[in-house]
């Protein structure tokens, strides 16, 4: 396969949109760690809106308190998926061209399909391949 992410190519059938397929690469360094860096902004954004230090020490005594258990890690939750889409898909068989205003005009289920996808070319033997069954 080789040390170079580009070569890494795999053609993706769409089972909820047939006969379609996309055609995604394996991320590289520097975009896996683009889209773990995007995805801290975003949750530490996110704590810093719902009251930052405080809303965490409420939480973690909100589970300690219900006895729940620590969520189990899904590395998938590390990355942030419009990243990982604008680095990763790379060709589709529709009329449109791959471009940022179509990646962002995906629904839920594309977007999810693809994401997981990506990630289990990526990350192989991840829990990205849970979600894809590759």
């Amino acid at each position: 396969m080789g040390i170079f992410a580009s070569y890494i190519t795999r053609v993706v059938p769409l089972p909820f949109d047939a006969p379609h397929e996309v055609t995604i690469q394996k991320l590289s360094g520097k975009a896996l760690a683009a889209a773990r860096q995007a995805k801290s902004v975003e949750s530490i954004d996110y704590v810093k809106r719902m009251g930052g230090a405080a809303f965490g020490r409420e939480l973690a005594s909100a589970r300690e308190a219900i006895g729940a258990a620590e969520p189990s890690p899904d590395r998938t939750r590390d990355y942030d998926r419009p990243t990982v889409l604008a680095k990763g898909v790379k060709a589709w068989t529709y009329s449109e061209a791959v471009t940022p205003a179509t990646l962002d005009d995906l629904d839920e289920q594309a977007t999810d399909f693809l994401f997981h996808a990506i990630l289990d070319l990526t990350l192989p033997n991840g829990d990205a391949e849970k979600k894809t069954g590759s």
